[in-house]
């Protein structure tokens, strides 16, 4: 129900295993569209082995007694029976439909066609370049195009012969085929019941389980004419009482809007409209607070899922269920109606697995929530007065403040983003899932936990202002006590990762001085295929057309000229070795650009040699600063990269500070890692000229 909020159809993979007929039948009747059947065949290159060759039974064993299944209990209509089944040929294909398929997936041939070579190292670095490198790729698409219209050509011919005029007409159509009856191939198997003939059990007028969005219709609807169309800076919409029949309310409103806002919008509207911004990245996202959806009563499960950027959901009463699960953005609010228990944490207003998977936004909760809130929380931001097991569950990124009490598993397996936990009795750090987090006092004396109690400080009042939590407030008013029994966690994978001494203990110096190596050289090779293309581009100079000043000596642009110049020349002598240079196919200058573009992996083992050899010189400690520093960096990078920016989980943002910052007072002492490649490029380049002249 969750995945209709997008109006797609649903398809559902089962692998061909016993009892599959029985699982399709479920999953039909849960509504799904389309189910794919797959086999112990294909796989991607990436792939072990193992997950090849013994996952499963074969699939044509799966398809016959899906079909059969499904024609027998009246679902047959209502489902598209895919097909996974290693085709390669128009036999194969009608063979499936026999058995019972609508549609035929090609995995492996496809990719074959478009020069594939089986590499099995798809998700390192594709030879072919089908993936991850694509501007080495070097087939033709034309290729797999001309592959299906032949195989196509050869459907119809079977067909023909047959007597048929389309594989509609032999779906199902078991008596056409024929067993192998030979004991060498065959053995002891008993394959007859795969090709029972069924007789389809056909309904008039059937009524299905089907998605049901009424709520949203009338959400949407409102907002494309009284906000979108009147160009309103803000637009309230009072919503219904919802029940528990009401799942995943709001989610297609959510996803209406991003649809909208990106897709139907013109580049004018998205001017003119007060409430609308692009971002960096090109995205269009409303402003905050642009859409208010006000609700009430008992809402079913899913509650604002996949809630958008600018999209405030604010219920008053229960939830059941998946609260903000998926959710991107904006701000979820649900609030205390009133009644209910008289003593304190007796209103559990939202059910379990509350921001399932969310990646930003925030959520609100005047009162408590069921078990697993956070579970999988890669960005989202939640204040709660009351939580059940397992909070925080391998949580990734975000930040979860907990006002309340808390049951078991508290962290378990949590790898990213900050908890805060208000417990007097300080039996966190006892009961939480050690092995996963560290629990520091938030009255701690260090730069972190002051950053840290800025955040949490900010997070209570953001609480405050939109619940008016009496908790929260006596919370602030007596803060200088309240802090004292604050604590927070943070996963001790970030130590591991990002903590100088952790990495000084844990890693031995030649892993230090391999990823080192290896980063710095992918970074300086990067500089220089992105000088080339923005000169190709918009003729614009490397180091933004900046050059030394005459007498300048040892400045930090002259040592990334002089690093520039010295993987140039690395390029050069790869590209003099190349066949294609030696038998005058292409002059070594443009082999050289070739292999940068390419970021070729004999060049960068050169340029792994030469940051090896500048890295030598640094002990162990500076080392482990170095990896800490470029860890953050690729951190920082990878947040930076995200889709979504709607996130205020300042404590991740106080983790990178202080870290950084610690790591910039210890580097700002030692030579820069840039001057020494610079000095070991000087004694090349130097003797390059030496040997010209």
């Amino acid at each position: 129900h969750d995945a209709k909020a997008a109006r797609v159809r649903v398809i559902v993979k089962l692998v061909s295993s016993e009892g599959i007929g029985t699982i399709a039948v479920g999953v039909a009747k849960a509504g799904a569209d389309l189910i794919n059947v797959a086999g112990n065949t294909g796989g991607t290159g990436a792939a072990q082995v193992t997950s090849l060759k013994n996952t499963g039974r074969a699939a044509d064993i799966g398809i016959a007694e899906v079909h059969q299944a499904l024609a027998e209990n009246g679902l047959r209509e209502k489902i598209t029976l895919r097909c996974s089944n290693a085709h390669q040929t128009g036999m194969d294909v009608v063979k499936s439909a026999m058995l019972g398929g609508d549609s035929f997936e090609f995995g492996t041939t496809a990719l074959m066609m478009l020069k594939c070579v089986m590499a099995k190292n798809c998700n390192l670095k594709c030879p072919a370049g089908l993936t991850t490198n694509p501007e080495v790729y070097q087939g033709d698409p034309r290729a797999l195009a001309q592959y299906f219209l032949n195989l196509a050509h050869e459907v119809r011919e079977i067909l023909a012969g047959l007597g048929f005029k389309s594989l509609r007409e032999i779906r199902g159509r078991t008596d056409l085929l024929h067993l192998i009856r030979h004991p060498g191939m065959v053995g002891q198997l008993d394959m007859t019941a795969m090709l029972r003939p069924v007789d389809e059990v056909l309904i008039d007028e059937p009524v299905y389980l089907e998605a049901n969005f009424e709520p949203d219709d009338a959400f949407i609807e409102q907002a494309y004419q009284a906000f979108f169309q009147s160009e309103l800076e803000q637009l309230t919409i009072q919503g219904p009482s919802l029940n528990n029949c009401n799942k995943s309310t709001g989610a297609q409103f959510s996803i209406d809007i991003e649809r909208h806002l990106n897709y139907q919008l013109s580049e004018t509207q998205r001017q003119l409209h007060p409430a609308v911004d692009t971002l960096s990245n090109g995205r269009v996202v409303l402003r905050e607070g642009s859409l208010q959806v006000h609700t009430s009563d008992s809402a079913g499960q899913s509650y604002a899922a996949f809630n958008n950027t600018g999209v405030t959901m604010i219920h008053s009463g229960t939830c059941n269920d998946g609260v903000g699960k998926g959710s991107s953005g904006g701000r979820i609010i649900v609030l205390n109606p009133g009644g209910g228990a008289d003593k304190d944490e007796g209103n559990v207003l939202v059910g379990n697995f509350a921001l399932f998977g969310a990646t930003g936004g925030e959520l609100f909760v005047q009162g408590q929530a069921g078990d697993r809130f956070g579970v999988r929380n890669s960005g989202a931001v939640a204040v709660v007065e009351g939580v059940g097991d397992f909070c925080c569950e391998y949580m990734t990124n975000g930040s979860i403040v907990n006002l309340g009490s808390y049951g078991k598993g508290f962290a378990n397996g949590m790898s990213g983003g900050t908890a805060y936990q208000y417990d007097p009795d300080g039996e966190i750090g006892r009961r939480c899932s050690q092995d996963s987090v560290i629990v520091t006092a938030l009255t701690d004396v260090s730069e972190l936990m002051s950053g840290q109690e800025a955040a949490l400080r900010y997070h209570l009042e953001t609480h405050l202002e939109h619940t008016g939590s009496e908790l929260t407030q006596s919370l602030l008013d007596n803060w200088d006590e309240s802090r004292c029994h604050f604590y927070v966690l943070i996963p001790r994978s970030l130590y591991k990762q990002h903590n100088s001494e952790e990495i000084r203990h844990s890693t031995e110096r030649k892993a230090m001085l391999e990823e080192l190596s290896q980063a710095w050289a992918n970074w300086h090779l990067h500089r220089i295929r992105q000088g080339y293309e923005d000169f190709a581009q918009t003729q614009s100079a490397m180091f933004d057309g900046q050059v030394p000043g005459y007498g300048d000596c040892d400045t930090d642009l002259i040592c990334q000229y002089v690093n520039a110049a010295g993987v140039l020349r690395r390029a050069l002598e790869t590209a003099e070795k190349m066949d294609l240079v030696k038998n005058g196919s292409a002059t070594a200058d443009e082999a050289a650009r070739h292999l940068i573009r390419i970021q070729d992996r004999k060049l960068l083992e050169a340029l792994f040699k030469d940051l090896k050899e500048s890295l030598a010189g640094f002990d162990d400690d500076i080392l482990a600063v170095m990896v800490a520093d470029k860890r953050i960096r690729d951190y920082k990078e990878s947040l930076m990269l995200r889709e979504v920016w709607d996130t205020r989980a300042w404590g991740t943002s106080v983790w990178i500070m202080t870290q950084d910052q610690a790591n910039q007072r210890v580097l700002a002492e030692q030579d820069s890692l840039e001057a020494l490649l610079a000095s070991h490029y000087c004694h090349v380049l130097a003797q390059v000229m030496r040997e010209a002249a």
